[in-house]
């Protein structure tokens, strides 16, 4: 007796402007598959592969851009608004097999909970050549200072980090965040001051700024990975329970997205997990 096909669940996704919408058809989710790559760590893919005539776009059709490079295997569509990566097209494959979908843009869907596999993108030929820093080195004064270089994959924008020692020592604070924003960019961040940080950008980033307008998420528009996060100016309304200290001490922050940099010691760093997603304003898709 032949084998049945596990029965299809609908799942809904976006970028997180709502530009880009979509619906999938997969069996149910338990598990996603990670890659070590350049491209998908730094934008922090996990991916899900439907099957033929699974995918239907609803909205938004044409409006991705693509980024490819090397040996252009594969297409890299983000959303050119949000910087949201969505999906990525293999070329030469048959319908079915050339469709990867980042399940961060699936609405209501815990990633957390799910199992992941890693696939060994990194191993693969033509190997990723680190970036050169192009700029200036941050000023923070710091004695003893240990300083990462990095960049987004195309390497239009180059990157410094100073910080008081190795990142697994824990002098600073790193994180993943379940938000609608840092889910959708699979950021893992660090927060320093903005004088231990220093970026060139031979184009500028995007930036990308929504709800209560706090703050800008920057972008590469070319290979579309997450940078930064620029802190704007806040009114006494924003944060009327903190002082003044504090909301100095905000706009002078730089939360930074630590994919990007080379030589993170990943395998000794505790990296912390924020629960932000029901904080209000709740997300909505527009």
């Amino acid at each position: 007796m032949a084998e049945q096909s596990p029965e299809l669940k609908t799942y809904y996704g976006n970028c997180h402007c709502g530009a880009f919408k979509f619906n999938v058809k997969l069996p149910e989710l338990g598990s996603v598959m990670d890659c070590n790559c350049s491209i998908c760590f730094r934008k922090g893919y996990v991916w899900v592969f439907p099957g033929a005539g699974c995918f239907t776009v609803e909205k938004g059709e044409g409006t991705l851009k693509d980024y490819e490079f090397a040996g252009k295997t594969m297409a890299h569509k983000f959303c050119p608004t949000c910087g949201t990566g969505v999906l990525g097209k293999r070329h030469g494959q048959p319908i079915g097999m050339d469709i990867g979908i980042n399940a961060r843009t699936i609405r209501d869907l815990d990633l957390w909970s799910l199992k992941s596999s890693t696939y060994d993108g990194k191993a693969l030929e033509p190997a990723f050549t680190p970036h050169s820093f192009k700029g200036a080195e941050p000023t923070a004064e710091i004695e003893n200072a240990k300083i990462y270089h990095g960049s987004c994959h195309c390497g239009n924008v180059t990157l410094a980090l100073k910080t008081k020692g190795p990142l697994n020592e824990g002098h600073e604070h790193i994180q993943e965040c379940n938000c609608s924003i840092c889910t959708r960019n699979g950021t893992i961040l660090t927060y320093p001051s903005s004088d231990q940080v220093s970026i060139h950008s031979a184009t500028p980033t995007t930036p990308y700024i929504f709800g209560r307008a706090m703050q800008s998420h920057e972008f590469c528009p070319i290979c579309g990975v997450s940078i930064y996060i620029r802190r704007l100016s806040i009114t006494p309304e924003h944060f009327a329970k903190y002082s003044k200290r504090d909301q100095k001490a905000w706009e002078k922050g730089m939360p930074i997205n630590l994919r990007c940099f080379e030589g993170v010691e990943w395998d000794k760093i505790e990296v912390k997990k924020g629960h932000w997603k029901d904080i209000e304003p709740k997300y909505e898709v527009q």
